[in-house]
């Protein structure tokens, strides 16, 4: 809907013209007559939108570093949500590091005055939804997904990419575009860390299958670190996720060869593909027999990642209130699982959306359509993950597209190497911003935390000590490049 249309139905229908919106969108809107601001965003806030408010101000932005500098703005850190990135690599739902700036709620309509503000859910709205007790039919599920890629297909004269992944979902957009804009020339873009990671692999044999232009962006570790600091900039709401500099880099390729960019994003979410989901339904399936397991392994997980029990992360410096609560620790179905991400989503998608618009690239996301949504939160949980693995009904839904060597292809993650190489960088990445002079001097991280963990990466570096560490850099990074101007703009 362009935004002429809505206003027009807005001017007509009041709130409900809310209810009507599709795909992605972020909308900032303020009604001069009856002093509200109404701000939205898509289920999986896929465009960025912030909001702050003062004594007798409320303001509005696309990025979170444009309200830090407005002055009035507190200063103040959220010590909770820092404390939750520093272990699980992002800041909670509907929080950032400042305790004054928050995002607007995915999924979500927030009406706003100098005084007030009330939320109202958007569609679709999981409560509204009943049990589910027959199974689904792939060829449902695979006409929603034409219909997807239809509607938010090319405009003409546009060049047309894809971000693509070793997994099924980029595969199934590159399938689907294929078939529905045969003339068009695509483009395909991956990176990783050297030819045996998966995603290289997986995605090669994706653009071969199609004929894609392909590109591949293979990263060093000294290619990683020059790149920390500009991604932090272009965000100001930094994720931990080491992957964003790697697509920052690869985007920026992108930028220069194409105009569109199209993502597989979202479909682990509504079709149960993440390592959370495959848990969640190990956990249904065996809990009688759980106490047999109990102990046999020191590991232990976070919410998206399996650590290991000798490594901490960075802790704030006070003590913090309670924290945001992920679905995996009270979920019991898949339903469950969907219908939380629902209702508090963060800000990992529109991360993305926001480094690709930098680069001048439009990013399409065809999972993010309501109708696929609905059709996710109407399917059995068995039609998502059983003893086969994750996604089973899209894989079965894109049977007749793509050969059975992607439909059963597992979900491969980018292999960073916890060599040497990498070693020294996050050494030196620690001395750079994490020394114990400069933590003590801002007296947020809590110095001794930090130093226990740079003493870890010296013995040497794993999985669990080199996420831990790089989420306490990129706290500190963006201390530096965000907060400490913003600072200094206000005086």
């Amino acid at each position: 809907m362009e935004p002429e249309e809505f206003l027009n139905l807005f001017c007509e229908a009041g709130l409900t013209a809310f209810d009507r919106l599709e795909g992605q969108f972020a909308i900032a809107l303020y009604d001069a007559v009856e002093q509200q601001i109404y701000l939205a965003r898509d289920s999986f806030g896929t465009y960025q939108l912030y909001r702050a408010r003062g004594a007798g101000w409320v303001g509005y932005a696309d990025t979170m570093s444009s309200l830090m500098k407005v002055r009035g703005v507190s200063h103040e850190i959220d010590s909770a949500a820092v404390s939750y990135f520093l272990k699980e690599g992002w800041a909670p739902p509907f929080t950032t590091f400042s305790m004054p700036v928050r995002p607007v709620r995915p999924g979500h309509l927030e009406v706003l005055t100098i005084t007030s503000e009330q939320f109202q859910k958007l569609p679709p709205r999981p409560a509204e939804y009943l049990p589910v007790r027959r199974r689904s039919r792939p060829a449902d599920l695979l006409a929603l997904l034409r219909q997807s890629v239809r509607d938010s297909g090319p405009v003409d004269g546009l060049r047309v990419g894809i971000s693509l992944s070793g997994g099924i979902d980029s595969a199934a957009i590159t399938a689907l575009l294929s078939e529905a804009f045969p003339e068009t020339k695509l483009y395909s873009y991956t990176v990783g860390f050297g030819e045996d990671d998966p995603e290289i692999q997986g995605a090669r044999a994706t653009a071969a299958h199609f004929g894609t232009r392909h590109h591949e962006l293979i990263l060093t570790p000294c290619s990683i670190e020059e790149l920390i600091e500009e991604t932090v900039d272009i965000l100001g709401n930094p994720g931990g996720y080491d992957e964003l500099p790697c697509l920052h880099a690869l985007w920026k390729q992108a930028g220069k060869e194409v105009d569109l960019l199209y993502s597989g994003n979202i479909s682990d979410a509504i079709f149960s593909g993440m390592s959370t989901h495959w848990r969640l339904w190990k956990a249904k399936r065996f809990s009688p027999c759980s106490h047999l397991f109990a102990g046999v392994t020191p590991a232990r997980w976070s919410y998206h990642h399996l650590s290991d029990a000798v490594a901490d992360p960075c802790s704030v410096g006070r003590v913090t209130p309670e924290e945001f609560r992920h679905w995996s620790s009270s979920a019991r179905t898949q339903f469950d699982a969907l219908a939380s991400d629902l209702f508090a989503w963060d800000e990992r998608t529109g991360a993305q959306t926001t480094l690709a618009r930098h680069h001048g690239l439009e990013m399409r996301l065809p999972f993010a359509q309501r109708s696929l949504i609905d059709f996710a939160l109407r399917i059995s949980d068995r039609d998502k993950v059983n003893v086969l693995g994750v996604k089973r009904i899209l894989r079965r839904a894109m049977a007749p597209m793509l050969p059975t060597s992607m439909t059963r292809r597992k979900k491969g993650l980018q292999h960073l190497r916890y060599d040497g190489a990498m070693q020294d960088m996050m050494i030196r990445l620690g001395e750079r911003y994490l020394s114990l002079e400069r933590v003590s001097a801002r007296g947020i991280l809590n110095a001794s935390s930090s130093e226990r963990l740079k003493e870890q990466i010296q013995q040497g570096l794993t999985a669990t000590n080199f996420r831990f560490a790089w989420n306490a850099i990129l706290f500190e990074v963006w201390c530096q490049r965000i907060l400490d101007p913003s600072l200094e703009a206000r005086g």
